[in-house]
């Protein structure tokens, strides 16, 4: 690990790599059961938007202030979907690609979704070997 990071030079990848590797904070099981959670939260974050934005065209006084409410409410979710992605991604072993796939997968409605069922089948069919996390204090 410092090895690797000791290779880059960019000051920027290099903090990048130090903090991935410094997140290794839950067991592989802990890391896939948050990261769905979030993921299906995400979802509803989705759902309760749209529906807002429908009801928004059948009552616009109240419809307005939905929008408004769900805009929040999806904001909020849509934030932790992104935060729980890189805090779990070391302690799911995730690299570049599938952090940047999970990533792009939160943004397209219900996408999160689809993605988190595509890591089930793959994980289903590859278990994952994660070593669980050391005490780093």
């Amino acid at each position: 690990m410092d090895t690797l990071i000791s290779r880059v030079t960019n000051p920027v990848t290099q903090t990048a790599l130090f903090i991935y590797h410094r997140t290794h904070w839950f067991t592989d099981k802990e890391a896939w059961m948050l990261f769905r959670l979030f993921a299906y939260i995400e979802t509803l974050g989705w759902t309760l938007l749209i529906t807002a934005i429908i009801w928004r065209y059948l009552d616009p006084t109240a419809g307005a202030i939905a929008v408004s409410f769900a805009g929040t409410i999806h904001g909020l979710f849509f934030g932790l979907y992104f935060l729980f992605v890189f805090l779990t991604a070391r302690s799911m072993e995730w690299g570049f690609w599938r952090i940047s796939l999970a990533l792009l997968a939160g943004m397209p409605p219900f996408t999160s979704l689809i993605f988190e069922q595509a890591m089930t089948r793959h994980r289903t069919a590859n278990p994952p070997q994660v070593t669980p996390p050391v005490d780093m204090s």
